[in-house]
C-alpha cells in the first residue's frame, strides 16, 4: 500500500538516506541489516524454456508447510546470523539478538547499528538489545534494506520449484542453503552490497 502522507514518507527516506551516508563514511560504525524471511515447501515458479504448446506441470499440495528465517547480515564483509523458527514473535526475536550478540561480541570503541523494518516484535520495549543499536527503517523502505536482496537470492537458489510435504524436510533444504552462504561470505557481501551514492 501507498503511505497515506506521502510528502512525509519522502522526507523520512531521505532524512534516513542521509544518516546511512553519514555511518557508512564513519570507520567507528559497523552495519547490521536484519529482517526475518517465510519459506514454503510449495514450489515458486521460475521461467524456464519448453516445448511450445506444452506446459511445465509443477506439484503443488496446498498444506502449507512453512519455516520462518531471522537472520542479519553485514554487508561490508558478508558476515551473517541466521536462526530458523515455524512463527515470529518477541520471544523468538530475544532468542536471534542473543544469539547475533553472542556470535558477533562487542568491539571497543566501534558502534554497531542494526537496521530494521518497523515490525511490532523489533519495537518491544522489553527487547535486550546486547551492544547492538536498533535503527528503524522508514515506512515502505524495503528497498534500503540489502538483506532483501539476500532473500531473495536464497530462494531462487534454493527453493525456485522446490518441493516438499513435510516440515524436517523443508528445515534441512534450509539449513544446506543458509549454510552454503555462510561458508561463502563473499556471495553474501556481493548481494547485499551497499551502493556508495546510498
Amino acid at each position: 500500500p501507498e503511505p497515506i502522507d506521502r510528502d512525509d514518507w519522502e522526507e523520512q527516506r531521505k532524512a534516513f538516506a542521509s544518516h546511512m551516508r553519514q555511518w557508512m563514511g564513519d570507520p567507528k560504525v559497523e552495519l547490521w541489516f536484519g529482517d526475518e524471511c517465510g519459506i514454503e515447501a510449495d514450489p515458486r515458479p521460475r521461467r524456464r524454456w519448453v516445448e511450445p504448446g506444452s506446459k511445465p506441470k509443477i506439484p503443488y499440495s496446498g498444506s502449507h508447510v512453512r519455516r520462518s528465517v531471522i537472520g542479519a547480515v553485514r554487508p561490508s564483509d558478508g558476515a551473517m546470523s541466521t536462526l530458523i523458527f515455524s512463527h515470529c514473535n518477541t520471544d523468538v526475536f530475544q532468542a536471534f539478538l542473543d544469539t547475533l550478540a553472542e556470535e558477533n561480541p562487542k568491539k571497543e570503541g566501534i558502534r554497531q547499528l542494526l537496521i530494521l523494518d518497523n515490525a511490532g516484535w523489533h519495537k518491544s520495549k522489553s527487547l535486550n538489545w546486547h551492544h547492538f543499536e536498533a535503527k528503524f527503517l522508514p515506512p515502505y523502505s524495503p528497498d534500503f534494506n540489502p538483506i532483501e536482496r539476500f532473500w531473495l537470492r536464497v530462494k531462487t537458489d534454493y527453493f525456485a520449484d522446490f518441493f516438499c510435504r513435510k516440515g524436517a524436510e523443508l528445515e534441512e533444504r534450509t539449513i544446506h542453503a543458509l549454510s552454503h552462504f555462510m561458508n561463502n561470505p563473499s556471495i553474501v557481501a556481493s548481494q547485499c552490497r551497499i551502493s556508495e551514492n546510498f
